[in-house]
């Protein structure tokens, strides 16, 4: 499985690393999986060339906050007339309806799943299964848990016999870390670390994770499965890393930026 973390961090700015551009660094959350598939379509949507949008066939949704959502409508509208078919974009139902009533209401954005018609639009809005995992380009997702204050989930991965939980922006939520623990073939979280202990107050009020949460969490699952740590907020992105990087020993740990990718198994 491959992931190209197109945007990851917590914002749209931020501290990058020795001989990396901020401006190429600090874009919000965007994975795309093997190519046709993303996560989220945050501003790191944008490092894509319209070839690479064109061949984008599904947009799993975790929620529908700005930073994941920016470039879904502004996608749509750079790559309309140059596929055969619509682009597929899969949510809740709270989501979807965001999606609907606030963006694409032909107010702040045309309805593109209505564009050029409602028999043959340039994007579909689909509820994710509730019978099932959602099977697509090779993938099974299935949805998890996430407390965020609002409609929001995040996603179990499976490919090529492994999987990885993307925890999507959430609070402490012990039903996606005792699920996550106990699915067999874990590979990696993926998950949102937001703040710096100091801010821990911050977190729980704005329901993101700092640092003790996610070392506290990361003790449930066994000692294989990797830790990815994203969104980052700008100006926190050291001091979380290096607090992390001194609390957890006993795993592997990655700090992706965005426009870096990463191929598992690792």
């Amino acid at each position: 499985m491959k992931i190209d973390f197109l945007g990851c961090s917590g914002g749209i700015e931020g501290s990058a690393p020795a001989g990396r551009s901020p401006s190429d660094y600090a874009r919000s959350t965007c994975y795309r999986i093997n190519d046709t598939v993303l996560i989220d379509a945050g501003t790191g949507a944008a490092r894509m060339s319209m070839s690479e949008m064109v061949r984008i066939e599904h947009i799993l949704l975790t929620h529908a906050h700005l930073d994941h959502i920016a470039c879904l409508p502004l996608m749509i509208d750079t790559i309309a007339g140059l596929r055969k078919t619509p682009t597929l974009a899969w949510g809740l139902p709270g989501v979807l309806k965001v999606l609907r009533d606030h963006i694409l209401n032909d107010a702040v954005w045309p309805d593109f799943t209505t564009i050029p018609s409602a028999e043959h639009p340039f994007l579909t809005l689909n509820d994710y299964p509730t019978d099932g995992p959602l099977r697509v380009e090779g993938l099974e997702v299935h949805t998890m848990t996430a407390d965020h204050g609002i409609p929001a989930c995040g996603l179990l991965v499976r490919h090529g016999g492994l999987s990885v939980a993307f925890s999507g922006d959430t609070g402490p939520d012990e039903q996606f870390w005792s699920a996550a623990a106990a699915v067999p073939d874990l590979h990696a979280v993926a998950i949102e670390c937001s703040y710096p202990n100091r801010e821990a107050e911050l977190a729980r009020l704005s329901k993101h994770m700092h640092v003790d949460e996610v070392v506290r969490h990361a003790r449930l699952l066994p000692p294989h499965v990797a830790l990815i740590i994203v969104h980052r907020k700008p100006g926190r992105e050291r001091e979380i890393l290096a607090q992390i990087s001194t609390a957890v020993t006993d795993r592997r740990v990655e700090f992706p930026v965005s426009g870096d990718s990463l191929t598992l198994p690792f």
